[in-house]
């Protein structure tokens, strides 16, 4: 009979019971017998245990002699200690005090030992032993030599140093060792470095100053130096504060307070210098607000023969304390962008040289009412109102040479070293005129303070028998900040036409910084060119 299991994995498996067949084979284990077992051995009597335990003793007690170890003796204990270690020779005696004269004893120091012999560092030369021993021998002498009395040995000349050489490599009084700024940084504020305050002054939007105190005071604490704190705050108001064009075009500008800027970040001139006053006199600096007449946004020269008119007032700006109490004219408004009355449009571009500007060129479009605040450094305490009208060149210059906004102030370049500065440029037909321009600052470096190495330029002049109708003729410079061309006028172009300043940005697709003017002339006309303009002039 079989049956049929199915295990846990699923599968089935046969088990057949078990039958007397299948036995026959199988044998059953002995019968266990007791008796058959060997005997054990006899136990120990208390007396036999006793005996063993007192032979291990005895056998503790100490060594004996072995065969294995027949030299052992028994070492016993000294009676007297070691004997110590010699000690160190004692001090020689000090000498006895010695009297003065008076008979008052005196302690005095011992005698100094003598002096070791002095020997030159020249003696030890290449590969010579450093011990004197060795060098001078016993007494001082080399040993192998004898002593001589005579005259010492002519001394050679031939490796004599130069005295016109070493003089050579020493730095000149009055001569920089290496062409830097940084020595007259502190005092050219053109070429100082205020990339601290003018980053930490874009740390604060307007719209997370709970107070003008708070603000004042974050500001300027991290800076320490009157003109940082200043630049902070003048910083400041060129990213929180636009210009209110809608209202100054339809002419419904209304006072403001430094409260009110702050809130709305609205403003014009007035609401600028209002605020900037505020927040340098909470952070403990002296300013004031200066109202005159700028010559800004809506500004026309007179015209040859044009009246002088009355004496107006049209801007505000500020004159701040700076190092050294030094009373400083400053723009925020002009500083934080410009505005273009045909569009009614305010461009906000940070300005720096509102900032940075000297006083007598801060003068030559700032008026103020109060006579007291132009704060010259040219010895004069003032300048009429027809001088600032007519402008520095008196009423020739009436009408200035057009410059365009923004690429002379990024390229560093002063927009009143351009000649010729008047605006009309007359055709005589045997007339030389010189095109020139420099750098606002001597110690401006165009990489260190500015945007890069500097573009080079060239003027465009109205051609018809040209190619394109327009040539350009490639200025020249001193690589020191200079540039100039001279052309003859009758070549300029005829009456009524322009003659443009430009500068070179890219030549074949790439940045055109840093190239000389010889590689420019190989490249005109056989090569892709952009440009930026600079200034402008008319022909007469």
């Amino acid at each position: 009979m079989s049956a049929v299991s199915v295990g846990t994995n699923g599968t089935a498996r046969t088990a057949a019971s078990r039958t007397p067949s299948m036995d026959a084979g199988r044998k059953l284990a002995p019968v266990f017998d007791q008796t058959s077992l060997p005997p054990l051995p006899p136990k120990r009597t208390p007396e036999q245990v006793e005996n063993r335990y007192q032979n291990i003793e005895r056998s503790r007690m100490g060594l004996k002699p072995t065969k294995s170890t027949p030299g052992i003796t028994t070492v016993e204990a000294a009676a007297t200690p070691p004997s110590l270690p010699s000690r160190p020779p004692q001090r020689p005696p000090q000498p006895p005090m010695r009297k003065e004269s008076t008979g008052n004893a005196r302690s005095l120091p011992p005698a100094e030992p003598p002096a070791m012999p002095v020997r030159s560092a020249l003696s030890y030369g290449m590969n010579k032993s450093r011990d004197p021993s060795v060098a001078n021998g016993v007494n001082g002498t080399t040993p192998g030599r004898e002593t001589t009395s005579g005259p010492p040995p002519p001394i050679p000349v031939a490796s004599k140093p130069d005295l016109s050489s070493i003089l050579a490599t020493k730095p000149k009084p009055g001569v920089p060792s290496q062409p830097s700024c940084q020595p007259v940084s502190a005092a050219c504020l053109t070429c100082r470095d205020f990339s601290a305050p003018d980053s930490h002054a874009a740390r604060f939007p307007r719209d997370t100053v709970p107070s003008l105190d708070w603000l004042a005071t974050q500001l300027v604490s991290p800076f320490t130096s009157p003109t940082d704190q200043a630049r902070a705050i003048f910083t400041w108001l060129h990213h929180n504060v636009a210009y209110d064009i809608v209202s100054f075009c339809n002419k419904t500008v209304k006072p403001s307070t430094p409260a009110g800027t702050l809130s709305t970040g609205l403003a014009v001139c007035e609401g600028y210098a209002s605020l900037f006053t505020a927040l340098a006199s909470k952070a403990g600096l002296e300013s004031l607000v200066v109202s005159g007449h700028g010559k800004g946004a809506g500004f026309s020269p007179l015209e040859p023969g044009q009246p002088i008119p009355a004496e107006y007032s049209t801007h505000a700006w500020n004159a701040v304390k700076i190092d050294d109490g030094e009373w400083k004219l400053i723009d925020p408004c002009w500083g934080a962008g410009h505005v273009c009355i045909r569009d009614q449009k305010y461009t906000k571009k940070f300005a720096p040289r509102h900032f940075t500007m000297p006083n007598n060129e801060f003068g030559l479009r700032h008026f103020p009412t109060n006579k007291s605040l132009f704060h010259r450094t040219d010895g004069r305490p003032q300048i009429s109102w027809e001088e600032y009208i007519l402008g520095p060149n008196g009423p020739s210059a009436a009408q200035p040479v057009t410059v365009y906004a923004g690429k002379a102030e990024e390229e560093g370049l002063s927009e009143s070293s351009l000649r010729p500065a008047k605006l009309h440029i007359p055709t005589s037909p045997n007339m030389i005129v010189q095109f020139r321009f420099g750098r606002i600052c001597e110690h401006w470096d165009p990489v260190r303070n500015g945007p890069g190495a500097p573009y080079p330029y060239i003027l465009k002049i109205e051609n018809p028998d040209a190619w394109g109708g327009k040539e350009y003729r490639v200025f020249d410079t001193d690589g020191k900040g200079r540039w100039w061309l001279d052309e003859q006028s009758r070549w300029l172009g005829a009456k009524g036409e322009t003659v443009d300043l430009y500068s070179v940005e890219t030549v074949d697709g790439r940045s055109a910084r840093g190239m000389g003017s010889e590689e420019l002339r190989r490249a005109m006309g056989r090569k892709g060119m952009s440009f930026g303009g600079l200034a402008k002039w008319e022909l007469v």
